[in-house]
């Protein structure tokens, strides 16, 4: 291996989207690069350090042993590089955060700690997506997101890197103001229409019950679904946020009850714009979590800092 060359970033963020991806012309679309370009720094990084770092054929890509070796290396040196870059950035903070959340926090008082967000950090910019916590935490592992406010049922073995956990709370069976379940019939969901963690375990719960149930409003949109409910069509199973003037908890005995889940920030990556953003929400939690969302003891008093 040759010493008179170092190893160029650029050269392992290609690498690193190979070998994310095993696929050269995604890694170029991730890298925003011509294929070509890929290829490129694939060559100069194996000539630099005089191994194979790639198995390539017609058919598929695979990582070497020794390209498996690099991986670590290479998101170690490229954390460094970012870390001295936020080091050294000017006081004020400026760049782009791709936020994703759930679909339910839009109509909670997210809104309102963004614009305290948006106040104390007029360069930085906010790209809000929204989703299913599946989808937001598939999105966080390709590098689509840089943070995201995700859910997680308890109990759960499920860790992610650098997460915080905002409250926890247990999930309530909601429906219209005025409405009753009808003795002897099915329990009436509104559910989503494709698979989904809250679907299933709104599905489980009633099973164990041994109630039967049956679908009687669907849709892929929480919006839609709100309007199932408040048109009568039924009841789900849903966090406390949801709850307003037309849309209420749901006492019946016979609804068996609900797990807990969790509230968590989790970073994609770890930027002076990411981490005052998290630090923004969790000292705010109160403003956002429901009535009745056990908020972390460290977030209750929160003591601000400086970015």
């Amino acid at each position: 291996m040759s010493r008179d060359h170092d190893l160029d970033p650029q050269l392992l963020r290609s690498f690193l989207a190979v070998a994310d991806t095993l696929h050269f012309t995604t890694a170029a679309h991730m890298r925003g690069v011509s294929q070509s370009t890929i290829s490129q720094h694939i060559n100069r990084l194996e000539k630099i350090l005089g191994r194979s770092l790639l198995e390539r054929n017609t058919k598929d890509t695979r990582l070497t042993e020794d390209g498996q070796m690099l991986v670590p290396h290479a998101k170690q040196i490229l954390a460094a590089c970012e870390a001295a870059f936020d080091e050294f950035e000017p006081d004020f903070l400026s760049g782009h955060i791709r936020f994703g959340v759930s679909d339910d926090l839009v109509l909670s008082h997210l809104p309102e700690v963004l614009r305290e967000f948006r106040t104390m950090y007029p360069s930085v910019h906010v790209s809000l997506v929204v989703g299913l916590s599946s989808e937001l935490n598939n999105r966080l592992q390709s590098g689509e997101l840089d943070v995201a406010c995700t859910k997680r049922f308890l109990p759960s073995s499920e860790v992610f890197e650098g997460e915080c956990v905002l409250w926890r709370e247990r999930l309530r069976w909601l429906g219209a103001r005025g409405f009753d379940l009808q003795a002897g019939m099915p329990v009436p969901l509104v559910a989503y229409e494709k698979e989904s963690l809250n679907r299933r375990r709104t599905i489980e719960a009633l099973n164990q019950a041994g109630l039967a149930w049956q679908l009687s409003f669907v849709s892929d949109h929480l919006s839609a679904l709100i309007a199932g409910v408040r048109a009568g069509y039924g009841v789900f199973m849903q966090s406390a946020l949801l709850i307003d003037d037309s849309i209420v908890p749901v006492e019946a005995s016979e609804l068996p009850p609900l797990p807990e889940l969790e509230f968590l920030l989790v970073p994609g990556r770890s930027t002076r714009a990411v981490r005052a953003l998290m630090r923004t929400l969790m000292e705010n939690v109160s403003r956002v979590a429901p009535q009745g969302g056990e908020i972390p003891a460290a977030l209750a008093t929160p003591q601000r800092a400086t970015a």
